[in-house]
């Protein structure tokens, strides 16, 4: 039965992705037809395919600045989702003399994955660039946290660790890898103003399966919730206006929740005649307004 509702949900998010388009836009069989240029090294964090990272490095020694990146998918396992989609995106930013630490996870419906181990495997895989980067001739102090859609969701969620709340499932022992900006490529940083819209854009399911249960599910897996630390310098939610998986109403929804001062750190930005797979399909100007985005937060 486990089974049969996986394939249901699976098919129901692919369903919805791919009619979610405007003429003219990138659709998902389009980005998922992008040839996938291989990484130049992978490491493993656990045993299962989707606990891996996928590193592109630029030519030469370096040490360059990084961009570590988590891939969305509705939070979802199915056909052609995982950190290989954004292979495409990771090997042209490389090209451009930024390296790429490309984060898979288990998730939502995949076994061993939801709350808490798909946060979990997220911070382990990011926490690794503290150890394994400078060997590879990453410059660690050099980065930017950023995700496409659901892992627009996990780059926030990941920048605001810190402010967990005491008891939560998701808690480390370890002090997070400092991170200081952020740009949110399609995010969705307040999970409980999205929830309404989540069964119609990812199938049902898939909201249970990330939030902890309990009096108040979202305390510690949504980023609006969990607030902006000060070491969070700058957060930036890039949009596309014909999106209709992540309206632009999902990056206001996040800024409007947090506090003032929380709030001044966050930039919008829309990008006019996109839609959702053009901000991560490379050679489209949405794609160029991401890099740009990037670039820029990079010292």
């Amino acid at each position: 039965m486990h089974v049969l509702l996986k394939k249901l949900s699976t098919l129901s998010a692919l369903a919805l992705y791919a009619l979610a388009s405007p003429a003219g836009a990138a659709d998902l069989k389009d980005f998922l037809a992008l040839p996938r240029p291989a990484p130049t090294h992978e490491i493993r964090y656990g045993a299962a395919p989707s606990q891996g990272i996928d590193i592109f490095l630029p030519a030469g020694k370096g040490p360059h600045p990084v961009a570590i990146l988590i891939h969305g998918g509705c939070w979802s396992d199915f056909p052609g989702a995982g950190r290989e989609q954004l292979r495409p995106l990771a090997a042209d930013w490389a090209r451009r003399g930024i390296a790429v630490w490309n984060v898979g996870y288990r998730r939502a419906n995949e076994a061993g994955g939801g709350y808490p181990n798909l946060y979990l495997d997220v911070a382990a895989a990011v926490d690794r660039l503290r150890s394994d980067g400078p060997a590879l001739g990453i410059d660690t102090k050099r980065s930017v946290l950023t995700g496409h859609s659901a892992g627009g969701h996990l780059a926030l969620w990941a920048a605001s660790r810190a402010g967990l709340p005491a008891g939560s499932a998701l808690r480390q022992p370890n002090e997070p890898l400092p991170v200081h900006s952020v740009v949110g490529i399609a995010g969705v940083g307040d999970l409980a103003a999205f929830a309404p819209r989540l069964p119609g854009s990812c199938g049902r399911g898939i909201l249970e399966r990330l939030n902890g249960g309990g009096s108040d599910p979202f305390a510690d897996v949504s980023p609006a919730r969990l607030g902006l630390p000060e070491s969070v310098r700058s957060v930036v939610m890039v949009s596309a206006t014909d999106d209709q998986i992540v309206p632009l109403r999902a990056a206001r929804d996040y800024r409007n929740a947090l506090p003032a001062e929380a709030a001044s750190r966050v930039r919008l930005r829309d990008v006019a005649h996109a839609g959702h797979f053009d901000l991560v399909t490379p050679g489209t100007p949405a794609f160029e307004a991401v890099f740009e985005e990037v670039r820029r937060l990079l010292p």
